[in-house]
């Protein structure tokens, strides 16, 4: 049975409302009609508030199946090993589909009875290698950057692109006040190996590594010049096409992805069970995440990235409806529902963010009349700046440089009602 379901369940049972299980929870009723509504789980982060407001312990929340049955304790990390071949079945395992991972467990038990074995279809050996290889070389890319970041070896490069199009980030953060270098800092501080790709056609110099961050809508460029004792060059630029802005493919809800974890917060004995805590940057703001993990090794967990994803959506979610006057129904428009619809610039409580977050939630409504509720949102937020004429300008110049590279055809229009307002 699905976490969300179960929920569901006891909330029958107990004559509870969403309404009111949202008040007990402090969880956006929004968020749990998304759970019935589209069959969402509810995050790691949100666990300890349901089990504390329904009263109930994680075993009776996630069921017998989820967790082992000889003990109920969660307790801090409790360190296990396992060697490179129990590793590479795990890996095997975990990256099978429901189908084989049944044949897998077949396959298993017939091996413990010493049956005769039919392999037909069985998964080989070495079919996991080039995950394996792909994996390795990802954690150690990754653990270089988070390495020169600490150790303060980096160089941003701000000239620009021969594109033109690669300077509105750094106009972004220099509008906000943002020291740059210290920024790209933190970010690189906590960087995760399923972000990055590395990039070998872009080189310039030998002893170099390009690296492309593609979790992102707008990705960082990152290039490693060994010639000079390890420095990173850093330069933003748009992920585009000839100009247009590309956006990044949907992930597989089940995807499963290698991190590194900032801390441990609690493991379940007697499992590979286990809550870790991880730092997100999207745009300007670095999100705390606290997320259910499976352990893989000795540096890092296996997590589902849909529960990355969700996460950051949520956060987008609740500051759209913060950005909602009295006067105008909240529910009456769609919500984001993917990562692939928030821009990079739509994170974070100042006004730039906070109008790239209106024109997204613009641009992803359906139905006439939730566009005219959002366009109605966007242009009352704008019309109540209070800035210098200056102020109002530099903000303006740097909405429209940001846009430069764009798919969507409404913005120019959409740009000049934000430019009306503002100015008025």
């Amino acid at each position: 049975m699905q976490i969300s379901t179960k929920v569901f369940s006891i909330l029958k049972e107990r004559g509870i409302s969403q309404k009111e299980f949202s008040k007990m929870t402090g969880i956006a009723e929004s968020t749990i009609c998304d759970w019935k509504r589209k069959g969402f789980n509810p995050s790691a982060g949100k666990i300890s508030a349901i089990c504390k407001a329904l009263d109930i312990s994680p075993l009776e929340l996630f069921g017998e199946d989820a967790l082992p049955t000889d003990s109920a304790a969660i307790t801090p990390f409790v360190e296990f090993s396992i060697n490179d071949d129990e590793k590479l079945i795990l890996e095997i395992y975990r990256n099978s589909d429901s189908d084989l991972k049944k044949r897998i467990l077949s396959y298993l038990m017939k091996l413990s009875r010493n049956d005769d074995i039919d392999t037909t279809n069985i998964v080989s050996y070495t079919d996991s290698e080039p995950i394996v290889k792909e994996l390795s070389s990802k954690k150690t890319l990754c653990k270089r950057l988070r390495r020169l970041a600490r150790l303060d070896r980096i160089r941003l490069d701000e000239s620009e692109h021969a594109s033109g199009l690669n300077l509105h980030l750094f106009k972004y953060l220099d509008f906000l006040g943002i020291d740059k270098l210290q920024y790209i800092r933190k970010y690189l501080e906590h960087i995760q190996p399923f972000m990055i790709t590395e990039v070998t056609s872009q080189e310039k110099f030998e002893n170099a590594i390009c690296v492309l961050d593609e979790f992102y809508r707008i990705s960082v460029y990152i290039k490693v010049d060994a010639t000079k004792g390890e420095e990173l060059i850093v330069s933003f630029h748009e992920n585009n096409k000839n100009g247009i802005a590309k956006r990044n493919p949907l992930s597989r809800s089940d995807e499963k992805v290698y991190v590194f974890p900032e801390s441990i917060s609690s493991h379940v004995i007697a499992s590979d069970i286990y809550t870790i805590n991880i730092f997100i940057t999207r745009g300007v703001t670095t999100l705390p995440i606290s997320i259910s993990a499976h352990r893989y090794d000795d540096e890092g967990f296996l997590i589902n990235l849909q529960d990355v994803t969700r996460a950051l959506v949520e956060t987008a979610n609740s500051y759209l409806q913060d950005l909602y006057t009295a006067d105008l129904d909240y529910s009456k428009i769609e919500q984001f529902y993917s990562l692939q619809q928030i821009s990079f610039t739509s994170y974070g409580t100042d006004i730039f963010s906070s109008i790239s977050l209106l024109v997204d939630s613009l641009l992803i409504q359906m139905s006439p009349m939730s566009k005219q509720v959002a366009d109605s949102a966007l242009c009352i937020y704008c019309s109540t700046i209070e800035m210098t004429s200056a102020g109002k300008k530099e903000l303006i110049d740097t909405l429209r440089e940001r846009y430069k590279v764009n798919s969507v055809r409404a913005l120019p229009e959409i740009l000049e009602r934000i430019d009306i307002n503002i100015i008025t």
